[in-house]
């Protein structure tokens, strides 16, 4: 009996110990993100309860403690003791103990962007034998969507961020504008000093649906900072042709758009 009532001591004094620690060892890209975004969680699990472990698996959740907020499991929490391949983390090659693994929100929850404030989740083993401790809240940007001829996603960027521009050809108000056909972005970065990165970037453009147009890119992958300096904006415009009176083909372009690059933590 005695034996029985310690080792009974020990469970539950590690159980409180699990539910009091606090998975950190993990990043989130990109660095802001609304409901609606595809996120990559990037994961290191050395000096963890999983760590040395090559098969794990994503258990999360939606809006712990949030008031006014329902919470709900993710769709990959379908038994604790026998994870779907769903939710299995892919492990990064050569990296020991580090892994990764993508979703979209409203996808993972089945919630719409305004029913969700943040989310947690832990790593497991298949079987539930072994797990991480929780993650910290992970909160969402909330969600506001005004539309326009020319926006970026996501609506706020870092220097480091993959920004896409998009041109949505069916609110564009001049004659030009509705009748040209996209090919190019230019696209200027600038310093904190007000200097330009470099000669404007020209991108290619694709069609993303009926008359939606869209390209990418990352600014620091584009141009390397000056020592001491950061990139803080950058302009965009789209560039195509549209035919003369004579037939023949007229460069022209969209109205420039100057975007702000938020200082990411």
């Amino acid at each position: 009996m005695k034996k029985l009532l310690i080792l009974s001591l020990i469970i539950l004094g590690s159980q409180l110990a699990m539910s009091q620690c606090v998975f950190e060892n993990y990043t989130i890209s990109p660095t802001t993100f609304t409901a609606e975004d595809e996120i990559t969680i990037s994961f290191d699990f050395t000096g963890t309860a999983v760590a040395g472990e090559t098969d794990l698996y994503l258990w999360t959740w939606s809006n712990k403690e949030a008031t006014g907020f329902t919470g709900k499991d993710g769709i990959v929490n379908t038994e604790w003791a026998n994870s779907p391949a769903s939710a299995k983390l892919t492990p990064v090659a050569g990296a020991p103990n580090k892994f990764t693994y993508k979703f979209t929100a409203t996808t993972m929850y089945n919630q719409t962007p305004g029913q969700l404030k943040h989310f947690q989740f832990l790593a497991k083993t298949k079987n539930g034998s072994k797990q991480s401790c929780d993650s910290k809240k992970n909160a969402f940007d909330p969600l506001v969507f005004v539309p326009s001829m020319l926006r970026i996603f996501p609506a706020k960027v870092g220097q480091n961020d993959v920004v896409s521009l998009y041109f949505h050809q069916d609110l564009a108000t001049s004659i030009d504008e509705q009748r040209m056909e996209p090919v190019s972005v230019t696209v200027e970065v600038f310093d904190n000093t007000g200097a330009s990165a470099g000669q404007p970037l020209t991108l290619p453009v694709k069609s993303a649906g009926t008359k939606l147009w869209k390209a990418f890119f990352v600014p620091t992958r584009s141009y390397t900072p000056g020592a001491g300096k950061k990139f803080t904006r950058f302009t965009y415009k789209f560039n195509g042709t549209v035919r003369d009176a004579s037939n023949q083909p007229v460069t022209v372009s969209t109205a420039v758009v100057e975007v702000t690059l938020a200082e990411m933590k």
